[in-house]
């Protein structure tokens, strides 16, 4: 559904996105992690067709994507959206008239669960209101591509439990695919089905998260015996301490033994040392 083939996004002398080829060709909800300034927003502009890219090609749907295409058969809505200043019902009913599967229902009822006031206009909303009723758009679109950017901006707690609900219902009732940019990274894990990782503008990680928990771990011993352990296998990672080391792997983990300590990494560790500062190359 979703192709991008050496897909590269310079602003000057600034390259942010560098050389992406990838496919998602399967409905599903996929969360795309990085750190600031890693080329999330602009991938997703790029797609949605926002922006140009400066190389390569996107497609969705078999649809070469450009600022010229009329429609791109994606939905997308970034953090901070603006929308006109006019009572929250009237720009629901307004989207609902300029796309003819607008899925009234589904909005109506989100709009009941969130208790938006209906009257209420929209600047005068709190931020979270405001990132939801653009979600709530978005995803009662029916779009075959949905792209959420840090939509728990400004969300609480509970907000952020009732969106995740209200994803996985939007999913269940129109399969499609649906990519959420977000900071929050435990929260969303039992949402999703598939991870991307992007980094320096470069997609470094592209898996599910069943990937994840079967072979992210962090083995720790004596140098000498840890290395031992973990020669020939993929390290994305090391910490040292005296003479005492961690080593970060994306494999199969090594043999138990009584002088290692051998843990699964959770999703928050296995993102940051893919990112950090002590990392080593790409999973695949």
């Amino acid at each position: 559904m979703i192709e991008l083939k050496q897909v590269s996004k310079r602003y000057g002398q600034a390259t942010v996105l560098k050389n992406i080829t990838l496919s998602v060709d399967q409905p599903g909800i996929y969360c795309l992690l990085g750190r600031n300034g890693a080329g999330k927003t602009t991938l997703l502009k790029s797609i949605a067709g926002y922006q140009n890219i400066t190389d390569g090609v996107i497609r969705v749907g078999g649809k070469t994507i450009s600022t010229s295409t009329m429609d791109t058969g994606v939905s997308y809505i970034e953090n901070f959206a603006r929308h006109f200043n006019l009572p929250v019902r009237k720009l629901l009913r307004i989207a609902s008239e300029v796309n003819p599967h607008y899925d009234d229902d589904f909005a109506s009822e989100m709009m009941e669960r969130f208790e938006l006031d209906g009257k209420k206009k929209f600047h005068h909303l709190s931020l979270g209101m405001k990132t939801m009723v653009s979600t709530i758009i978005c995803l009662a679109s029916n779009k075959e591509v949905v792209l959420l950017d840090e939509p728990v901006l400004g969300f609480d707690a509970i907000m952020r439990v009732e969106f995740y609900d209200m994803l996985s219902e939007s999913f269940r009732k129109h399969p499609r695919i649906i990519i959420v940019s977000t900071h929050i990274i435990e929260e969303i894990a039992k949402t999703i089905q598939k991870l991307m990782i992007i980094d320096k503008g470069s997609v470094r990680f592209f898996d599910t998260l069943q990937s994840v928990e079967a072979k992210a771990f962090s083995v720790s011993g004596l140098q000498r015996e840890v290395e031992e352990a973990t020669q020939g296998l993929h390290v994305i990672g090391q910490d040292t301490v005296g003479g005492l080391v961690t080593r970060y792997i994306f494999d199969n983990p090594p043999e138990p033994a009584a002088s290692l300590e051998i843990h699964p990494l959770s999703l928050q560790d296995f993102f940051i040392q893919m990112v950090g500062h002590n990392k080593g190359g790409a999973a695949r």
